[in-house]
């Protein structure tokens, strides 16, 4: 766990470090720092397994000059299952690169690398693996202030049954130029069946 969260703390620093051969004060200029708390249900989509899940995450990061965005994500997750509560916690980076193709369309491609652990409140269980995702979209300007966000997500993990993929749908308005909230639905499909979800989430961003 020590050695995956050493991994991706260097990653997004050093994806960070290189921003460009300009001044100091250019790159800073540059940049815009923030940060993003989000809270969202899930419940299993797939008879007989009829699990409900609470998450909890808190995002931090900075986006670039060219449209990159480095970012780091820590949160946790309560099951509530017939037999016992299993609770998870993870710790996520993120390298997302957007595109402007033209005014209002801004498509965009991730990959996440994260480190998962499994602990049961009701007996003694840990488990912890290493999963990474590859996201792709686009986000659509409706107004000044409304947005929509569709995309595509593709998970696998290098040892946990933890393949599926994710569509979505997300609606975001800007209330000014640093504050953001958003909701976002989406649907996924697994040969695990605890993984074929349905979720919602509302976040809220603020951008320094």
């Amino acid at each position: 766990m020590r050695a995956i969260t050493a991994l991706i703390v260097c990653g997004v620093l050093l994806g960070m470090a290189p921003l460009s051969a300009e001044s100091a004060d250019s790159a800073t200029r540059a940049l815009t720092p923030f940060v993003m708390l989000d809270v969202g249900t899930e419940k299993d989509s797939v008879s007989p397994v009829n699990n409900e899940y609470f998450n909890k995450h808190i995002t931090v990061g900075v986006k670039t000059a060219g449209k990159w965005e480095y970012s780091l994500k820590l949160g946790t997750s309560d099951k509530d299952a017939s037999t016992y509560k299993l609770v998870s916690n993870v710790i996520e980076g993120k390298i997302k690169k957007s595109f402007e193709v033209r005014k209002g369309i801004y498509p965009y491609i991730s990959a996440r690398f994260a480190e998962k652990t499994y602990s049961s409140k009701t007996k003694p269980y840990t488990s912890s693996f290493t999963y990474y995702s590859v996201d792709v979209g686009s986000k659509f300007s409706l107004s000044d202030s409304i947005g929509l966000d569709i995309g595509f997500r593709f998970r696998d993990s290098d040892k946990y049954s933890y393949q599926s993929d994710r569509y979505h749908a997300m609606l975001l308005f800007d209330i000014n130029e640093s504050n953001t909230i958003g909701i976002r639905y989406s649907q996924s499909s697994s040969d695990n069946l605890e993984e074929d979800r349905e979720s919602v989430r509302l976040h809220w961003q603020h951008n320094f």
